[in-house]
């Protein structure tokens, strides 16, 4: 157990590591039209086992939400913020990816659960490296506190927004805003 949390954490730093020279160099990576559907049902796909083991029920809905990005860094970005929201959940609870596209030429990717929720206090610092709102229960179920930084770095590196929307005992949701492809 404690040899798979050390690889999860090393993965994880050489993966910020990554995103930092992407970030610093400027050196972007291949970008192509990526369909943010496409990447959700392959997320529900991969945790579906992860979400199965939690008790969670896990699916995705909406739209084509067509974006320019690099495709392996949109699964990544999903990824992490769904293993979040099955990690920070309560057995028999949901978690929903959500596709759409706005009329102003946004597309959004939302994650929301109806988990533990983080604290107003918190909420400014959960996309820290290393910050983790109960540290006990992160031990627990061996996160690495790294997630949502590398989902900020993602954000970033396409240009996009985060949202967080959370209410303790009630849940999350977190939505990435990129510009559409048309837009």
């Amino acid at each position: 157990v404690e040899a798979s949390r050390m690889i999860r954490l090393v993965n994880d730093i050489l993966q910020l590591s990554n995103l930092d020279n992407v970030s610093e160099t400027g050196a972007s990576p291949i970008m192509e039209t990526v369909d943010l559907l496409d990447v959700a049902r392959e997320c529900v796909e991969r945790q579906k086992v992860n979400a199965r083991r939690a008790y969670i029920s896990l699916t995705y809905l909406g739209e084509s939400a067509p974006v320019t990005g690099s495709r392996s860094l949109l699964d990544e970005l999903c990824q992490n913020l769904c293993d979040n929201a099955i990690r920070y959940n309560r057995p028999g609870g949901k978690v929903q990816i959500i596709t759409a596209c706005t009329r102003d030429g946004h597309c959004t990717l939302t994650v929301k659960d109806n988990g533990i929720g983080i604290p107003k206090e918190a909420q400014a610092s959960v996309f820290e490296r290393f910050y983790r709102v109960d540290k006990s229960r992160s031990k627990a179920t061996g996160g690495t506190g790294l997630g949502l930084a590398i989902v900020k770095h993602i954000a970033r590196i396409h240009n996009a927004r985060i949202k967080l929307d959370s209410v303790v005992n009630e849940g999350t949701t977190i939505t990435v805003i990129f510009e559409s492809v048309n837009s």
